[in-house]
């Protein structure tokens, strides 16, 4: 079910006029286009500008589709939501954001985007000695998560991006795994974010 009535506001894009269930929709493919960069850019590894450009550009769509939603709910104010039955312990799988998720959700869409424009080249300079897939397959599944998490009215959920988005920026912390105080890095940083849940 779906809550919050059809934008008032001019000017509003008319694909998200028809109601809530396809604003939350906008974000839902939004993580799914973060996503599927990163598988791409996980099988494509052995071409590395190809498997950088897909994932970058994916991650620059996927802020171009969660945008227009997230604006909505930070002007009008009126929470969206999407709850739908699954096969785990305590509830449904429910979605929601209200203007405070909202808030967070901007720089969770508009800095990764701004990131993955530069480190497109920044990664190439690193691809006659390692594989660049990986990165960006982590980083977009980051992205995700981090989307996720703010998105998640759910504990289960919410516990579940959590622990992926952790474990995902472990993976970036640690991209120079082979210097000591990079791996030292990526265990402080691993013990913070699970003491911190």
């Amino acid at each position: 079910m779906c809550g919050d009535a059809k934008s008032k506001h001019a000017g509003w894009p008319p694909s998200l006029e028809r109601g809530p269930r396809i604003a939350v929709t906008f974000l839902l493919l939004a993580i799914g286009v973060l996503l599927a960069g990163g598988v791409f850019a996980l099988l494509a590894s052995q071409w590395a500008r190809t498997a950088s450009s897909v994932a970058a550009a994916c991650v620059v769509v996927a802020a171009a589709l969660g945008l227009p939603p997230t604006w909505r709910v930070l002007r009008s104010g009126t929470p969206l939501a999407m709850h739908l039955s699954w096969a785990v312990p305590y509830g449904e799988l429910s979605l929601e954001i209200d203007r405070l998720s909202a808030f967070f959700l901007v720089p969770v869409l508009v800095l990764p985007a701004v990131a993955a424009v530069f480190g497109q080249e920044y990664l190439l300079s690193y691809r006659r000695s390692r594989s660049l897939g990986p990165p960006w397959f982590f980083y977009n599944v980051f992205v995700a998560a981090m989307a996720t998490v703010t998105l998640a009215h759910n504990g289960v959920l919410f516990l579940v991006a959590w622990e992926v988005m952790a474990l995902s920026a472990y993976a970036l912390v640690t991209f120079e795994q082979e210097r000591p105080e990079v791996r030292r890095a990526g265990w402080v940083y691993l013990i913070a974010a699970h003491v911190g849940t």
